[in-house]
């Protein structure tokens, strides 16, 4: 009885299900990715909390923080991805994770920040051969009819893990001193890796290349070249790019344009909520969609929706007009779900085109040209707002969206792989 009833549940609660949980072997990579994503963000608060509070570490300090997180997938990244695609992707999940716990374990021992900052770089260059190896896993074990759904839970998991993550390390600093979380955070981590290990071998569909023999520079270089000879692959990692620079000339500037709209402490968090629900949500909604024909459609009107967001938010900043609190709110709630509109369709594009045997290599390129402009772009913001206005930034990024938005209108970026 009991059997037939399971049995029954099942048949009519699966269809409510998104089709990639349908997998078990999806189902146990997001498992992994749970755990790793969450590992992202959890001590976040407490790095600050010991440069700040602890050590009362230079301003200077913050910058090489910013350089520490955020070079390794520049500089590491290439040769990471190259890796990926020489080793069983299951191999690298594994070691990405439990490496990184390695390292995060490491910062509880730190004494001064400039050894803590060195671990953080060191964690980040273990981590940016996570990224690559998930992407070329969900490629692997997906079909072109179920990477959206794919792709919008991982988008999901990961959206979800930056909302929750950094409160929850926040609270554990309510009971606890900042060094031992980082303990936590590197067990959290050895689940994750013991969470691939469940994984089971995952063969790509073809590998054609050999690369025995072959150094890692060159191998990084053929990539380059790879990309360059793919019209679709070079133009959706250019496209990708300009987004991240849009998205980060103005991100440092949230604080203090609701500041200048006149809003209070806990509007600004109400807004930065509101931006990472909206980017769940649209996860949500994707991980339930069918195949997408025409992607670019998809990248195309959430580029110009959210180009019209930002400029909304710059011009009231440039003409000192007031907003009303729940437009304020709303705005940014919007920006979070036009992201996963442009973020999750560029994911899919990749995944149809690349060849599986250059997955990992052209992730992990575009991961690299995504912090680059991450690394500039926040300059580039700090230069507008001296000469103009904390509005400034807002302005510029939804403008590159807006024309973003037409030029990718304009593309045919649904070609699959032959």
């Amino acid at each position: 009885m009991s059997a037939f009833v399971c049995s029954r549940f099942r048949e009519h609660c699966c269809p409510m299900l998104p089709v990639a949980l349908k997998s078990k072997e999806l189902r146990k990579l997001f498992l992994a990715q749970l755990p790793a994503d969450f590992a992202d963000w959890l001590d976040f608060a407490a790095i600050g909390t010991l440069l700040a509070f602890v050590w009362d570490a230079p301003s200077y300090a913050y910058a090489f923080l910013a350089v520490g997180m955020g070079a390794p997938y520049l500089l590491v990244g290439p040769f990471a991805g190259v890796l990926v695609d020489r080793l069983p992707i299951r191999r690298v999940l594994f070691w990405s994770n439990f490496g990184r716990a390695l390292a995060t374990g490491a910062l509880f021992f730190a004494d001064n920040w400039g050894v803590l900052i060195c671990l953080v770089a060191v964690r980040a260059s273990v981590d940016s051969f996570f990224t690559p190896a998930k992407q070329a896993a969900i490629q692997a074990l997906t079909t072109e009819g179920d990477r959206a759904s794919a792709n919008g839970l991982s988008h999901g998991t990961n959206q979800a893990s930056k909302i929750v993550a950094p409160g929850a390390g926040g609270t554990f600093l309510i009971w606890f001193a900042p060094a031992p979380i980082f303990i936590v955070n590197a067990m959290i981590s050895v689940s994750a890796a013991v969470l691939c290990l469940r994984l089971q071998d995952i063969e790509r569909n073809e590998n054609q290349r050999k690369s025995e023999g072959t150094g890692l520079w060159s191998e990084v270089k053929e990539g380059l070249a790879y990309v360059r000879s793919q019209v679709v692959v070079r133009t959706v990692l250019l496209m990708m790019a300009a987004m991240y620079f849009a998205m980060f000339i103005y991100d440092t500037f949230i604080a203090p344009l609701a500041r200048g709209l006149d809003f209070e402490q806990q509007h600004l968090g109400y807004a930065l909520a509101a931006v990472g629900a909206g980017g769940v949500f649209g996860a949500i909604v994707f991980s339930f969609l069918a195949e997408l024909k025409k992607p670019q459609r998809w990248i195309a009107v959430g580029t110009f929706v959210g180009g019209a967001m930002l400029l909304t938010l710059g011009i009231f900043d440039l003409l000192s007009a007031s907003m009303p609190l729940q437009v304020f709110i709303l705005l940014f709630l919007v920006l979070g779900l036009t992201s996963a509109m442009a973020v999750i369709p560029v994911r899919i594009i990749l995944q149809n085109t690349v060849s599986p045997d250059r997955m990992g290599s052209v992730t992990a390129l575009s991961e690299a040209a995504n912090t680059l402009a991450l690394l500039t772009a926040p300059f580039v913001g700090a230069l507008l707002v001296s000469l103009f206005s904390v509005g400034a930034p807002f302005t510029v990024g939804g403008s590159i969206l807006l024309v973003a938005a037409v030029v990718i209108s304009r593309l045919e970026l649904d070609q699959s792989k032959s």
